[in-house]
């Protein structure tokens, strides 16, 4: 088990050794420009949305129709009628804490979904539209482009009001005299720069078939990621923020590659067949926002397996329903951690306990067990049975010690998983100096940064953690080791994970020292009860 908690420990150090940041911290996004300024200079760039239809070409200058309502700031251009800025303005009453840029590209490139058309020379991605309407009130933008003789398309989008929603409708007309056979492929995104202590396994592209499938930013960036067979819905998604694409006809493939400053991606669509001049209609639900479970399973189209894959997965939501319900109550989340802690703490005591009970025989029936072992070490099926016999007259399960730790391993996991990524706690306070329970606790901030460990500040909480994980692991029974083994694992365990803690989220290191707590309690209490052993085992040997 020790070695489990250490693999779990070093694996994301590992990976920011081999995938560290590109470059030096730089402002985020939305520090750098402010939305205002960004649209404002595009529309200095760009000229009106009128005219005729145009072929690709990079020298005619693009249109940009800017639209603003309740969730979205969004710059549409005639170029492949695309979206090149998306700004999501965050959740009602939490949008300082929840805002998100999730694409910001040049007015002169492509933007968020391009359609293309595969295998045809012209790559309407580039291809300047015409603006054919432009409803604000209804918040409804169609472009059209035609090729001549060929087919025409039609691009409309729809911004919900009430959710955090865009519709696109696709028209594609065959105005050709041959039926004709149409491969669509859709382009998408994600903005990102490694910023505020985000790390490349932060952003994953996604593809949901029949079960959910991910790449991460580092892998991505190296290899790419390409999925090729039936496809419910793909998309890209940053630690709490997701961007979802989902066709209503069948994808077969998807694509993510990935540059200094954008994950780029693409959803393959199955062939549309037309007649000659037949008109078929098709959407892409897009959903742009945060990855909070309520939302995401609203849409009734899977999209909440996002936060319930992988093995540890059920649990997790399990424990985020009950956090948010406590939650109701404390209003507030550190409150919520520590009664959650309690709760799981009560729920397994039994089994804490009985094998507590366990380790304190097995620490008491030591000196007879090492006895036994010297004297029949040249006997090891004489010197087990002898183990065996002490251990069956006693009621003592050699195991029982690691059930405990077994039982509750899942729900540790689940927790490790949830506090760093739930969006509830972003930007949640505390008590005192926590100010942000997805953020390191930061009491002092240090005009300098530590050599090796690079750490900028002081955060108590993996200090008294650590402090926690020292006197519990003074208390615990030292079974099976020498005492120079137990007071070297006793003094390097504690310091190892509070290095290991001390840049985690205040959340996660919170529900670590209140965990220690409580068992600091239970130990105490098991350590006062009289171990009653066998009367044959009860006298020096």
């Amino acid at each position: 088990m020790i070695l489990l908690i250490l693999i779990l420990m070093v694996y994301p150090y590992y990976l920011q050794w081999i995938s560290p940041k590109h470059g030096p911290d730089a402002p985020s996004p939305l520090e750098e420009t402010s939305p205002t300024d960004t649209l404002s200079q595009s529309e200095q760039t760009l000229s009106p949305a009128e005219g005729p239809f145009l072929e690709p070409s990079l020298s005619v200058p693009p249109a940009a129709i800017r639209y603003e309502n309740l969730y979205y700031e969004v710059v549409f251009s005639t170029r492949g009628a695309s979206i090149i800025r998306l700004f999501y303005k965050g959740e009602p009453k939490r949008e300082h804490v929840t805002e998100m840029l999730f694409y910001d590209g040049e007015p002169s490139q492509p933007g968020l979904f391009g359609v293309q058309f595969l295998h045809e020379q012209t790559d309407l991605s580039k291809a300047i539209f015409k603006l054919n309407r432009s409803d604000k009130k209804r918040a409804q933008f169609e472009f059209i482009y035609e090729i001549p003789g060929e087919c025409r398309l039609s691009k409309e989008y729809t911004l919900i009001s009430n959710k955090p929603v865009i519709v696109l409708k696709i028209f594609l007309e065959n105005l050709s005299s041959r039926e004709k056979h149409f491969p669509i492929k859709l382009d998408y995104g994600l903005y990102y720069k490694l910023t505020h202590g985000l790390m490349p396994q932060n952003f994953e592209a996604v593809v949901a078939h029949d079960t959910i499938q991910t790449a991460n930013l580092d892998k991505i960036s190296k290899k790419g990621f390409s999925v090729s067979r039936s496809i419910r819905w793909a998309g890209v998604i940053e630690k709490y923020f997701a961007i979802l694409v989902k066709p209503d006809w069948n994808a077969v493939q998807a694509d993510a590659t990935a540059d200094d400053e954008i994950i780029q991606a693409q959803l393959t669509m199955e062939p549309i067949s037309l007649k000659p001049g037949e008109r078929k209609e098709h959407i892409f639900f897009i959903y742009a926002g945060t990855q909070r479970y309520e939302t995401l399973k609203s849409f009734e189209m899977g999209f909440e397996d996002l936060l319930t894959r992988g093995f540890f997965g059920v649990f997790k939501i399990w424990l985020l329903i009950s956090l948010k319900f406590f939650n109701r109550y404390t209003h507030n989340y550190g409150w919520a951690i520590l009664v959650l802690t309690l709760i799981l703490k009560g729920i397994f005591l039994p089994i804490t306990h009985q094998g507590s009970k366990s380790m304190k025989k097995l620490q008491a029936l030591s000196p007879k067990l090492k006895a036994i072992q010297e004297k029949y070490k040249n006997d090891p099926q004489k010197m087990q049975r002898e183990v065996m016999e002490i251990y069956k007259r006693n009621r003592v399960n050699p195991m029982a010690g690691c059930l405990p730790m077994l039982v509750q391993f899942p729900v540790f996991i689940a927790m490790f998983r949830l506090l760093p990524e739930a969006i509830e706690l972003k930007g949640e306070p505390f008590i005192w100096w926590i100010r942000d329970l997805s953020q390191p606790d930061k009491l002092v901030v240090f005009p300098f940064v530590v050599p090796l460990l690079g750490w900028n500040s002081l955060n108590p909480l993996p200090i008294l953690m650590t402090a926690t994980q020292f006197v519990y692991q003074q208390l615990m029974p030292q079974t099976g080791s020498t005492p120079e083994q137990a007071k070297l694992m006793n003094l390097f365990l504690p310091i190892f994970f509070g290095f290991i803690c001390y840049n985690m989220p205040s959340g996660l290191v919170l529900y670590w020292l209140m965990q220690n707590l409580f068992s600091i309690i239970h130990q105490v209490f098991i350590n006062r009860i009289v171990v009653a052993l066998h009367h044959e085992d009860s006298e020096p040997s």
